[in-house]
């Protein structure tokens, strides 16, 4: 008599999900379709000896995960990608919640300075890597001129074309990039602020920077961690404005994993390799995100 209680409440349970189940068969189709079906492809072309054309048929195993991980030009890469990361970390977000704090405080113009600030993450990132690929040209590029003007020529120096600037000048302007989306992000979370704990620090005679310390960036912590883990995301796809500024050079100075991967599969035709590198590339991309997931969830139980 137990059991048939349970199996008619199983099909019970069964007919009442039916319904949720077929709302969600379209997300289910789209990914088999558009995420497993392709990565599954990606890992049997990893498999194999494989120039971007013809039949798959030189089976090689796990020989271009080997070739990768040997390969120097990777962990440069792989270094350069996290160097990337660290300062648009520190300097992206930090700047960010500057300017953010000074227009939430109140300037003259402050609809025009929030606005204006915004632009540049507007603009795609071939524009902007055109555009201060010109600033960093050393013969008509601004920088070098402006450098000249003020008394100090002797800095002034081909910045895309030397080894060790190439990629600090990509990281400068990747920041400039970034710094208008932290900034307005952090902008939304101060205004969400309840003014009542201003005041009251106010009238207990806090001073602006104890204001600061004690109240807004506590209440701003959860926000910083979700920019942090938007920015590794996305700075670790970072490639069209490398690939638009440098190409990865001079001699891979200013390569990143993105790039490395793409000279790799459509000028080396070695697409075996290049796809090797870019499922170990997801798997460094999926243990960062969980990684931080599970540092965003413990700092949220120590905050309760």
């Amino acid at each position: 008599m137990v059991k048939t209680k349970k199996k008619a409440g199983l099909l019970q349970e069964l007919k009442e999900s039916i319904p949720a189940y077929i709302l969600i068969l379209p997300t289910i189709a789209i990914l088999i379709i558009f995420l497993f079906i392709p990565f599954a492809n990606a890992f049997r072309i990893s498999l194999y000896k494989y120039k971007g054309y013809g039949e798959l048929r030189n089976f090689v195993g796990l020989d271009n995960y080997v070739k990768v991980l040997q390969d120097e030009q990777f962990y440069r890469a792989f270094g350069n990608t996290f160097k990337l990361i660290a300062c648009d970390l520190l300097f992206s977000i930090t700047i960010g919640f500057i300017l953010a704090y000074i227009l939430f405080k109140g300037i003259r113009l402050k609809r025009f300075f929030n606005t204006a600030l915004f632009i540049p993450y507007l603009i795609s990132m071939v524009v902007i890597g055109c555009i201060w690929r010109i600033i960093y040209d050393p013969t008509i590029g601004p920088l070098n001129q402006i450098l000249e003007m003020i008394g100090l020529g002797n800095l002034a120096q081909p910045w895309l074309s030397q080894v060790g600037t190439a990629l600090p000048a990509i990281i400068v302007t990747w920041i400039w990039r970034t710094i208008p989306f932290n900034m307005l992000i952090c902008y939304a979370n101060i205004m969400t602020l309840p003014k009542d704990q201003l005041e009251a620090a106010e009238m207990d005679g806090a001073s602006q920077l104890q204001r600061l310390r004690y109240i807004i960036i506590p209440h701003m912590i959860p926000t910083f961690v979700t920019l942090g883990i938007l920015t590794v995301t996305n700075d670790l796809r970072a490639f069209d404005m490398v690939w638009v500024m440098t190409q990865g050079g001079p001699g891979g100075a200013s390569d990143v994993l993105t790039s490395y991967v793409y000279s790799n599969a459509f000028q080396s035709q070695k697409f075996g390799p290049a796809t090797a590198a870019s499922i170990i590339m997801m798997v460094v991309m999926i243990g960062i995100t969980i990684l931080l997931q599970v540092v965003k969830k413990a700092g949220g139980k120590n905050n309760e």
